[in-house]
């Protein structure tokens, strides 16, 4: 078997000089991504049906019967030193480390490394499989991921298409099925009763995110859908963010032109203090400031939050223009802030929607509102997810092309790697 190591730009380009310098019968061993690009290690001159015949079997029969390559082992014993007369005040030698058997080690590191390579090869191998038994499916999961969505989720929507479906009902089911899965409320978040009439109610929301996820922006919108709705005398602002330069200009801005006031908070101090000042208005939306998910000052802001005099309710904010891995890492960090709804923006800025409705299917916040501009407010909207699917949708026409059998190969060869 001849092994070679290609890294290109991106998994299409990998592919291609596979073939070009190996031939079509190359086989991909492993593929990873790395800071610049993508890595894959193709073989040729490699047995499938041992592959496949080892797939069958248990881990003790892929160790015994699997070829690897040979290992020169040769084991050297130490000479015993000569044993000395015995003395009256002989002292205990230390006892002397076990020699490694540095071939025996060797072969067992060849040996995992082969069975994680056919465990990828394998799962390269599904694809295809998928191709050749139910055609339908596969088309489904090859228009989910060019959405954007992560395999698993593709995988599962797909599995839900019935057995014979046909090509028209196939276009159209999976994005119903996918908009069924999405989180949301049955009213919109800023709901009735804030509106004028219910005395005594005293509503604190805090919006948290990521920096330049548009928490400042978003803040402005609800508040002038607020106005819009029930006029702006039970309204105000709060900023906790002194950390960016102009962050709090900003939203005295549009607090300016919305006519509603902004005050600002340093610490939980401060905080309690100008929510005291507020409190006989019914809806104070707190901009807390933006930064990154490992701030070390973030738990700050999280303790400012926490133990306020009044009841609050905490959104995040997230872009429709990040990727997977980087919004679950936001859910994560942020889940200390304990958020009750999330708010979707930046989707006229997104490719791709599928990765921003995959974190929000799979970590089940359900979604309040979206965004897809800068005008306030015309630009927000309450969350629906048929709609958002349909956006998706719209977007990858607009954009990239459908993955080809070879990034579909890679990614379920990926998955089971992971």
């Amino acid at each position: 078997m001849k092994i070679k190591r290609f890294v290109a730009a991106t998994m299409r380009d990998a592919m291609r000089l596979v073939r070009e310098e190996q031939g079509p019968d190359a086989v991909i061993l492993s593929n990873r991504r790395l800071e610049h690009g993508i890595e894959v290690v193709a073989a040729t001159d490699y047995d499938a049906a041992l592959v496949q015949q080892a797939a069958q079997r248990d881990e003790s029969i892929v160790e015994e019967r699997v070829p690897v390559r040979a290992v020169e082992t040769q084991i050297v014993m130490p000479t015993p030193a000569p044993v000395p007369p015995p003395a009256a005040a002989m002292p205990t030698p230390a006892p002397r480390a076990p020699v490694q058997d540095t071939g025996l080690t060797e072969l067992k590191n060849d040996m995992q490394v082969l069975r994680r390579l056919m465990e990828q090869q394998v799962a390269g191998m599904a694809w295809n499989d998928m191709k050749t038994r139910n055609p339908v499916r596969a088309d489904v999961v090859r228009r989910l991921l060019g959405l954007g969505l992560e395999l698993k989720l593709a995988r599962e929507i797909a599995s839900e298409i019935p057995e014979g479906t046909d090509a028209d009902r196939a276009r159209f089911l999976p994005m119903a099925l996918l908009a069924r899965r999405m989180p949301t409320f049955k009213h919109e978040w800023l709901d009735t009763t804030l509106a004028p009439g219910n005395e005594g109610r005293h509503e604190v929301i805090a919006l948290v995110g990521a920096t330049g996820v548009g928490k400042t922006t978003t803040i402005a919108k609800l508040a002038a859908r607020y106005v819009q709705h029930w006029g702006l005398r039970d309204v105000a602002l709060i900023t906790t963010d002194h950390f960016r330069i102009g962050a709090q200009e900003q939203l005295f801005t549009y607090g300016r032109l919305l006519g509603v006031p902004v005050l600002t908070a340093d610490n939980q101090r401060e905080l309690c203090l100008a929510l005291e000042k507020l409190k006989d208005r019914k809806l104070v939306l707190i901009d807390t400031a933006g930064m990154s998910p490992r701030d070390q000052n973030l738990q700050k802001q999280f303790a400012m939050l926490s133990g306020l005099p009044v009841p609050n309710r905490t959104a995040l904010v997230l872009s429709a223009a990040s990727q997977i891995a980087d919004l679950d890492d936001q859910y994560r960090r942020f889940a200390a802030a304990d958020p009750s709804a999330v708010i979707l923006t930046k989707l006229d800025e997104a490719t791709r929607v599928g990765a921003a409705i995959s974190a929000i299917t799979r970590h089940g916040i359900p979604l309040a509102y979206v965004t897809d501009g800068q005008r306030v407010p015309e630009d927000l909207s309450a969350a629906r997810p048929d709609q958002l699917v349909l956006r998706a949708v719209a977007a990858t026409r607009a954009g990239a092309a459908l993955p080809d059998d070879d990034e579909l190969s890679y990614q379920f060869a990926g998955a089971a790697h992971g």
